[in-house]
């Protein structure tokens, strides 16, 4: 087949878990004899060395094997795709899903799917511009952004637009129904955006046969054996290594980590660390992170390192394989990526009762601690209806819980490795989208 993978994020561009997502499908598609045209931007680090084709708006193309990456320039003197305020990011994608359909437009013909990737305007918008040109439109929302916005003008400055943002971002996200396939990554997904459609008033009996819920996975090569693990978390070691991997965003709540694993520290007679890693979502962010790490410099040991690309799978596990407890209290995850690397190499798991870590880690069965959940493969500390307050203080329970037990978490943690090579390697996600492609 030929391919078309629509995304922001790709190999230069990518700064999370949806560019992966890309990157890996698109191995799988090419190992798998199949042509794939990445259609992405241009940020100031690609624009070196390419040749840009002039129109309304200029692009590159390089072609290696079955392998095209056309990038669009969209903006000069970006250094990622999400740069500047929140309107003039939605301007920018707006711009660039004009330019793709142009782009297509001319190449009717030339691609039997066109898969869309991202949060609103490109799974959203870009569907319904591409509507009846020939080829399959298949719209992958890997977040429902809206759940996370609000107009609370007291609000982080990271969540808060303004009311006619927010109705024209919903509006897009509900575009999706446009998408002859609609790809959520989660069930829990694929309930919000169902819900998002009802209040648009969209029949959603024509909506639920054309939505596949498919996550996303690692290399099935990175996943330790049982053997593997046993060794590694045999015994509790002198000091407790724990970190946060992830996108260093409020979403995120990787500043709750901070707390809580200093609050962990004073209430265990063991020693603990906590390094922060990651690519920050803004300067504002990472220093409401640096302060944290000030404030408990007393009591914990905690470092932040930042990033300006996504490590390949060598160096994240080089990094993952150093610890023992992964954390990420975030306050509302779709699906949970870092959650399902981490634990690929053997660390026990503390996430938070949102969807996404919820459907990871086996939430359907789970012991009820007040404070949080006990899950087949790891723990989900509760973010209440005030995560501010009591967030922190619940995932340095959890943190206890799982110093306390170490041997149940190591069992947690092997059980989690069947449940990766059963449902959450890149192999299997190829699968399940051929079989989307195909139908």
């Amino acid at each position: 087949m030929k391919i078309a993978l629509v995304s922001l994020q790709f190999e230069a561009t990518t700064t999370g878990g949806g560019g992966v997502h890309v990157e890996k499908l698109t191995e799988q598609l090419l190992h798998s004899g199949h042509e794939v045209t990445i259609l992405s931007i241009h940020t100031d680090p690609t624009l070196a060395g390419a040749t840009l084709v002039e129109g309304p708006v200029p692009y590159s193309r390089e072609a290696s094997g079955g392998l095209s990456v056309v990038r669009f320039f969209v903006e000069p003197g970006l250094s990622q795709p999400y740069d500047g305020a929140r309107e003039a990011e939605l301007s920018r994608i707006k711009k660039f899903c004009d330019a793709v359909t142009s782009w297509l437009d001319e190449r009717v013909g030339d691609f039997e799917i066109v898969h869309l990737h991202g949060h609103h305007l490109i799974p959203g918008y870009l569907a319904q511009r591409l509507r009846g040109k020939g080829f399959k439109v298949v719209s992958t929302i890997h977040f429902l952004e809206s759940t996370l916005l609000t107009v609370d003008p007291q609000a982080v400055e990271h969540f808060r637009v303004t009311e006619q943002t927010l109705t024209q971002i919903r509006l897009w996200e509900a575009m999706t129904r446009h998408a002859d396939v609609i790809v959520p990554v989660s069930p829990q997904g694929k309930d919000d955006l169902l819900s998002l459609m009802g209040e648009f008033k969209v029949e959603l009996e024509e909506i639920g046969p054309k939505m596949h819920v498919i996550s996303s996975g690692v290399d099935k090569e990175v996943v330790l054996s049982p053997k593997g693990v046993e060794g590694k978390l045999a015994q509790v070691p002198d000091v407790v290594e724990m970190v946060v991997f992830c996108r260093l965003d409020p979403s995120k709540g990787v500043h709750y980590a901070i707390r809580a694993a200093a609050e962990a520290a004073t209430n265990s007679d063991r020693q603990l660390t906590l390094s922060v890693a990651g690519i920050p979502a803004s300067e504002a962010y990472l220093r409401v992170l640096v302060e944290e790490v000030r404030q408990v410099r007393d009591t914990l040991s905690a470092e932040i390192k930042t990033f300006d690309r996504i490590f390949t799978p060598l160096e994240r596990n080089a990094l993952l394989d150093r610890f023992h407890i992964y954390v990420l209290p975030t306050l509302n995850e779709p699906f949970g990526m870092t959650l399902i690397e981490a634990g690929a190499r053997g660390n026990r798991l503390i996430a938070t009762d949102t969807a996404g870590p919820l459907y990871i880690l086996d939430g359907e069965q789970m012991e009820d601690r007040g404070w949080g959940y006990i899950t087949r493969c790891g723990v989900c500390a509760k973010r209440t209806e005030d995560p501010e307050v009591n967030l922190a203080p619940n995932v340095a329970k959890a943190i206890g819980w799982t110093l306390d037990h170490w041997n149940a978490s190591a069992d947690q943690a092997i059980r989690f490795l069947t449940k990766i090579g059963d449902r959450f390697t890149w192999g299997k996600v190829a699968e399940d989208y051929l079989e989307v492609y195909r139908g």
